[in-house]
C-alpha cells in the first residue's frame, strides 16, 4: 500500500510545539552574541582612548641617523615631530614624505621602538659635481640627478662642469663621460688625482678637458685615457725640471704622440697664442 502524503492535524500540532519550544534557546543565543558583541566593542574603544591619552605611548626620545648635510634640528621640523605626540598613532609615511622635500635626502624611513621613542633614518644625496648652467650652478648626483641650485653656504670639493647644458637639457652622454673618467683618476697611481680636478668641460674647440687646481689646461679629447695620462706622467716630470716656478700650462694630449705645452693663463685657454707653444 502507498503511504499516504497527507499532514494530519496532530503531526502539525506536534512540529508546532518543537519550533515554540526552540524560540527562547534561539532569543538567548542571539541576545548573548549581541551582549558579548558590545562589551568588546566597548572595550576596544575604552582601550583607544586610553592609547591616545596614556603618557606610556608619548614620545620622549627620537633618534636620528645618517644626516650630515642636514641637521637633526632639520629634520625633526621636515617630519612634524612634536613632543607631545603620541608614537602610536604617528603617521610615519607622511613623516618620511616631509623629511624626503629636503633636496638633499635622498631617501627616509621612520620607524617606532615602543613606548616611546621613533628612528628616523635618512640618506643623504652626494655631490659628484656641479653643472654650470648659465651663470649659476647646480648640484648633480653620481646618477645624473640634478638636485638644486648651489648656493652660498653649500660646501663641496666636487669639479665644476661646464658645457653639459644644451637645449635647456642636461647631456647624459657626456656626463657619464665625466664621471666615468674621475672614476679612472681615482684608481691607481694617477695623474692627476681625482680631487685634483677643479673643471671640465666640453666645447666645440677643446672637445673634452679639464683644469686642475695646480694650474694645468689638459686638453684630452675623447677616449685612450689610459695611454694620455702615462704619457703626461712623464711629461710632467721632465716640465718640473724646465718649469721650475710652477708656472700656469696648457697641455694638448689629444695626439699623445705628439703632445703641446703652451704657457698662458689655464682660465683662459683660447687666449694662448703660438709664440708659447713647445711640442713635446
Amino acid at each position: 500500500m502507498k503511504k499516504s502524503l497527507k499532514i494530519t492535524p496532530s503531526t502539525r500540532k506536534n512540529r508546532l510545539k518543537r519550533r515554540s519550544g526552540m524560540i527562547p534557546g534561539e532569543i538567548f543565543r542571539t541576545l548573548a552574541i549581541v551582549s558579548v558583541a558590545s562589551l568588546l566593542a566597548f572595550f576596544m574603544v575604552y582601550a583607544y582612548n586610553f592609547a591616545m591619552c596614556a603618557d606610556y605611548f608619548q614620545l620622549k626620545n627620537t633618534i636620528i641617523r645618517g644626516c650630515n648635510k642636514v641637521s637633526k634640528e632639520k629634520i625633526v621640523e621636515l617630519a612634524g615631530i612634536s613632543p607631545s605626540m603620541n608614537v602610536l598613532t604617528a603617521n610615519l609615511g607622511k613623516m618620511a614624505r616631509g623629511i624626503e622635500n629636503d633636496p638633499w635626502i635622498k631617501d627616509a624611513s621612520v620607524g617606532r621602538e615602543f613606548p616611546d621613542r621613533l628612528v628616523v633614518e635618512v640618506v643623504e644625496r652626494d655631490t659628484a659635481a656641479l653643472l654650470k648652467k648659465d651663470k649659476d650652478l647646480y648640484a648633480v648626483d653620481r646618477g645624473g640627478e640634478v638636485f638644486k641650485k648651489f648656493e652660498a653656504g653649500d660646501s663641496t670639493d666636487a669639479p665644476v662642469l661646464t658645457g653639459f647644458y644644451k637645449n635647456e637639457r642636461v647631456r647624459k652622454a657626456l656626463l657619464e663621460t665625466a664621471f666615468e673618467f674621475l672614476d679612472y683618476l681615482s684608481e691607481g697611481d694617477n695623474f692627476p688625482r681625482a680631487w685634483n680636478v677643479s673643471e671640465i668641460y666640453v666645447d666645440d674647440l677643446y672637445e673634452f678637458s679639464v683644469v686642475t687646481d695646480n694650474r694645468l689646461f689638459l686638453n684630452l679629447g675623447f677616449g685612450d685615457y689610459g695611454k694620455k695620462l702615462k704619457r703626461l706622467k712623464r711629461v710632467m716630470m721632465d716640465l718640473a725640471r724646465r718649469n721650475p716656478d710652477g708656472a700656469s700650462l696648457s697641455i694638448d694630449l689629444v695626439d699623445c704622440s705628439r703632445i703641446t705645452v703652451q704657457h698662458g693663463n689655464v682660465f683662459s685657454p683660447k687666449s694662448l697664442t703660438e709664440d708659447h707653444k713647445t711640442e713635446i
